[in-house]
């Protein structure tokens, strides 16, 4: 009985000193993206970027970090999904007043283990339409993912991320994207799951001009991803693409987001 009070003893102080090392690395974090951010050279703000996100990626292969772990990280946004099995991290990093360099993180939770990736954003040099490809970790498109939602097939489960994008100075970017999973935890971005009715897109992009606000966003109420229809209009005699006062939406069903058209919005819909 001595030496399973010993061992005992011997775990609990293994389990503090590596809570103590991850608290000591994640305190750090928030300095490192502050210095960052309030960099205004951008040679110097992307070399201090660099620093935080090789700090942020080991604190992240090394340890099996809670979530409240990061919520002092500045401009870093997290989301998890439903079935807890995916956690993804995404931040940008302005160089100018019209140029973004992303940044991203996914985390995939199978067979008792965790798997790490490291996204690599290369929107502004994919070649064709980038709604018709199917991406890796490797080349990513990248955005700030603000929801994460889950749906389930007989095969495979599917994760819907919803991001945004600044584009330029101006216009800016919604988009909708779907994330998937090999047998090996290796992710996989986009799916011909979009369907307008006329073809089968495997994301969706939708540009509006930066003067207007755009609204994309599920509604649980209406069990539909939810957005404003865009028309071109003349902004400043150029043409621009804003919002109308119509609303359309995508439902999943059959495997597929399926476009809903006209949808009559009330403001009970917009609460949670």
């Amino acid at each position: 009985m001595k030496y399973l009070y010993l061992i005992t003893g011997w775990l609990c102080g293994s389990f503090a000193v590596q809570a103590q090392v991850l608290e000591e690395r994640a305190a750090n974090l928030p300095m490192l993206m502050r210095q960052a951010a309030a960099e205004t050279d951008s040679v110097r703000k992307t070399a201090a970027m660099a620093v935080f996100a090789a700090a942020f990626e080991e604190t992240l292969r090394r340890e099996a970090a809670p979530d409240n772990v990061f919520d002092s990280i500045p401009y870093l946004g997290m989301l998890v999904s439903p079935d807890r099995k995916v956690r993804i991290f995404t931040w940008n990093l302005p160089l100018t007043a019209t140029q973004h360099r992303y940044f991203g993180v996914v985390q995939y939770r199978t067979h008792n283990t965790v798997r790490t990736t490291v996204l690599s954003d290369v929107k502004d040099s994919l070649a064709g339409r980038p709604e018709t490809i199917t991406l890796n970790n490797g080349r990513w498109f990248g955005a700030l993912y603000y929801d994460l939602l889950q749906n389930k097939t007989a095969s495979r489960v599917y994760y819907t991320l919803l991001g945004y994008d600044f584009h330029s100075g101006v216009t800016h970017r919604k988009l909708l994207d779907v994330l998937t999973f090999d047998e090996q935890g290796v992710p996989s971005f986009g799916a011909p799951l979009f369907d307008n009715g006329r073809w089968k897109a495997s994301r969706v992009l939708l540009e509006y001009s930066a003067a207007t606000p755009f609204y994309l966003s599920y509604l649980p109420r209406k069990k539909m991803i939810v957005f404003q229809r865009l028309e071109t209009v003349s902004l400043g005699g150029l043409p621009g693409r804003v919002p109308s006062g119509e609303f359309d939406g995508l439902q999943f069903y059959d495997g597929e987001w399926k476009l809903q058209k006209n949808l009559d919005i009330t403001p009970k819909d917009f609460e949670k």
